[in-house]
């Protein structure tokens, strides 16, 4: 298949899945160039420079996304959306993963429960007041970072790694190693880069300043094994390269390189974490795309009334719709002046928050793997056409 855009008129032959020799795209050429690395990557360097030309130009453009291009609704919240429409539309998932697709949400209801149930005892709904957690959802404050971390470096190499396949290229064991090295690497920085923004060693040892040194230290040590790792990752790249006599296409090394400038610039303006959250949404959003035009390509899809562009706007249409329901209920809710506990309702918003977050770093679990032939299928099934 050539890099032009998928038609749905392409049926997919699901009784061949031959080694990829050529470069495929995911989505089309460009668009998986930009959406994989090429976007977040030019926004992280504008942010480093001009951060470190003038904070408080920085800050005022950063106040400007979040206030006006609706990121969070057009991009982060349809991610963790098109996670779940994965997971319920097959009915074997049921089966297979009881523990994902029917205990955890059934917690998630029953903590949101709890929650209603503690909040109106122990929060205030005067102006101003400080609004405390229960202790579960504290414990889940400091195990978030670990989920976190490891979602957005999972995602990248996984990223990396299906791009590497779709060009024709296979690492052997050490190539392998060599390149996520630095997922592995930066996944300890994304730790120890919460540790110091929860100040959390400076609490565990105040004497003497004794965290305060400590984090610092662990910091300087995390940015030279960072730095390490990219050097081993360009040995791999270029392993890989020699080993099959040509070029790897930007599409490969494009998220490997984006997810270093991620958290360099997280690191030199931490203000802009949640470029990082945005940048990982886009790269994740190619993924569930490319798995519901499979679907609506299928002669057993279900859906061959509608023509390619019109299926796929329902489907961002009801990704966007979904997603700002499920996160903004509790402000919803509010509005109508049917309930006038704010403090609870701030928790419940954030307690929800953190269940479809967690939730989805276990989704994302059992719906990509690719040792599985059915999910092999449904995101490489536009590769073998009739």
């Amino acid at each position: 298949m050539s890099n032009n855009r998928p038609h749905c008129n392409h049926s997919v032959n699901k009784n061949k899945q031959q080694p990829v020799s050529t470069t495929h795209p995911l989505i089309e050429g460009r668009v998986d160039a930009l959406l994989g690395g090429g976007f977040s990557l030019t926004i992280s360097l504008l942010v480093i420079i001009w951060g470190s030309l003038s904070e408080s130009k920085m800050n005022w453009a950063l106040g400007f996304v979040t206030t006006y291009l609706l990121t969070d609704l057009l991009i982060n919240s349809p991610h963790f959306i098109a996670s779940y429409r994965i997971l319920y539309s097959k009915h074997q998932n049921f089966r297979r993963h009881p523990f994902v697709t029917l205990v955890l949400p059934i917690l998630a209801v029953t903590l949101l429960g709890y929650v209603c149930y503690w909040g109106p005892l122990n929060t205030s709904n005067e102006p101003g007041s400080s609004v405390s957690q229960p202790k579960v959802m504290l414990a889940l404050t400091y195990l978030a970072p670990v989920f976190l971390g490891w979602h957005y470096v999972g995602q990248a190499w996984g990223t990396t790694a299906c791009f590497a396949y779709l060009s024709g290229f296979r690492m052997n064991p050490f190539q392998r190693k060599l390149i996520r090295f630095g997922f592995m690497s930066l996944f300890a920085y994304h730790l120890t880069w919460a540790c110091a923004s929860m100040e959390l060693l400076e609490q565990w040892f105040p004497q003497q300043r004794a965290g305060e040194f400590m984090i610092k230290a662990l910091m300087s040590v995390c940015r030279v094994i960072v730095l390490a790792s990219f050097f081993a990752g360009i040995w791999g790249f270029f392993q890989i390269a020699q080993e099959h006599k040509r070029r790897i296409p930007a599409t490969v090394w494009l998220p490997w390189v984006a997810t270093y400038s991620w958290y360099v610039m997280v690191d030199v303006y931490p203000q802009a974490f949640f470029l990082l959250q945005i940048f990982h949404a886009l790269q994740y959003l190619m993924f569930p795309v490319r798995v519901e035009l499979n679907e609506h390509q299928s002669p057993h899809g279900g859906h061959r009334m509608l023509n390619c562009d019109g299926h796929m706007l329902i489907y961002y249409g009801a990704l966007v719709v979904i997603g700002y329901i499920a996160f903004e209920w509790t402000t919803l809710l509010e509005r109508t002046n049917l309930v006038d506990q704010t403090g609870t309702m701030l928790l419940l918003g954030t307690a929800t928050m953190m269940c479809i977050n967690i939730h989805h770093y276990f989704i994302d679990a059992v719906i990509w793997k690719i040792r599985e032939p059915d999910v092999r299928e449904s995101l490489f099934g536009h590769l073998e056409t009739k």
